[in-house]
């Protein structure tokens, strides 16, 4: 999941880091893939007396969120709770597999982590699997081997796109500017596009794609207007390309003519949306996403069927709902 620059949560300055360097909270946000995770059968009915959450950036504020709703929901059920990771503003994945690894000599009865990568992070859940431990991820979805993952689902996340976009007065041609034509990215972009089908206002134009490199990000914008001049309205999955697309939008003199709808209220969202440019981003419920993987985890640890892949609210904000969405601090 490069990492998801989703959340999934890709999440800010910070959370662009991530998701540029590799693998979502978002952004971040499940890959939908089918068959990619499945619930554990083998380790069911043993009970979880200590978790582990190695958190890809424990300082930052949507992440900071999460481990803290983890932590509660973790105590909340008699569960020992820690957590590790940097210190600073950028994700190290090293770390964060040394510490999982870490977590299974300790025989940690639960492990939890956003898995940057699934060539790097899958070997281990593996590992961890085979120890007897369970495994869960937050805003993932590329890797197979945990036994379930929570967090922002790239369908659901496509299809609230497309209905966001409908509701924008006039025709909108769309272009997709996104990181690459497989996994989450596919499943957001397929899931709006079939969306799309039931909204005679919306119209697909093109799609390009940066590979994971936000460098790029305003020149593909800027070729895509110039190839389109009836596009004015860009949509993305990934909150990174932000800056870059109002950028452009700028550059090419297109403010009031041209439209954004993005990932995340930390990717400079807001401030798009006061200059005219952004239509609307994705807001995520983070102490959700702090929770789901605890529960599904208990219930699993009693024997009960959990699903592989588990949804958290998520929720489209544009300027006339901004404050009343963001009002009660649980999407952010």
């Amino acid at each position: 999941m490069p990492a998801r620059r989703y959340l999934r949560f890709t999440l800010g300055a910070a959370i662009v880091t991530i998701l540029s360097a590799g693998a979502t909270a978002c952004s971040n946000a499940t890959g939908d893939t089918a068959g990619s995770t499945k619930p554990s059968v083998g380790s069911s009915g043993k009970p979880i007396k200590s978790m582990l959450f190695v958190n890809p950036l424990p300082n930052y504020p949507a992440w900071k969120t999460i481990g803290q709703c983890m932590k509660a929901e973790a105590q909340k059920n008699g569960i020992s709770f820690s957590q590790a990771g940097p210190n600073g503003n950028n994700m190290d994945t090293k770390l964060m597999l040394d510490r999982l690894q870490q977590g299974i000599s300790s025989k940690v009865d639960a492990l939890v982590t956003f898995p940057a990568s699934a060539e790097q992070f899958d070997p281990i859940f593996a590992q961890a699997r085979a120890a007897g431990a369970y495994v869960a991820t937050v805003e993932g979805g590329q890797t197979k081997n945990q036994n379930l993952n929570a967090g922002t689902s790239f369908e659901q996340f496509g299809q609230l796109a497309a209905k966001t976009v409908a509701a924008k007065a006039g025709q909108q041609n769309i272009a997709f500017l996104t990181q690459g034509p497989t996994g989450p990215d596919a499943t957001f972009v397929d899931a709006f596009k079939e969306a799309a089908k039931q909204y005679p206002n919306i119209k697909i134009i093109d799609t390009r794609y940066d590979g994971g490199d936000v460098v790029k990000t305003t020149d593909l914008a800027t070729a895509l207007m110039t190839a389109h001049p009836e596009l004015n309205h860009f949509v993305t999955n990934e909150g990174a390309d932000t800056p870059g697309i109002i950028a452009a939008i700028k550059q090419k003199g297109r403010v009031g003519k041209v439209f954004l709808t993005t990932n995340s209220i930390y990717s400079g969202s807001v401030e798009g949306m006061k200059a005219g440019i952004v239509y609307s981003f994705l807001l995520q419920n983070m102490c959700a996403i702090g929770k789901a993987p605890v529960d599904a985890l208990v219930k699993l640890s009693k024997g009960e069927t959990v699903p592989p892949d588990i949804p958290t609210p998520i929720d489209f904000a544009t300027a006339s709902t901004v404050d009343s969405l963001t009002k009660s601090g649980d999407l952010q």
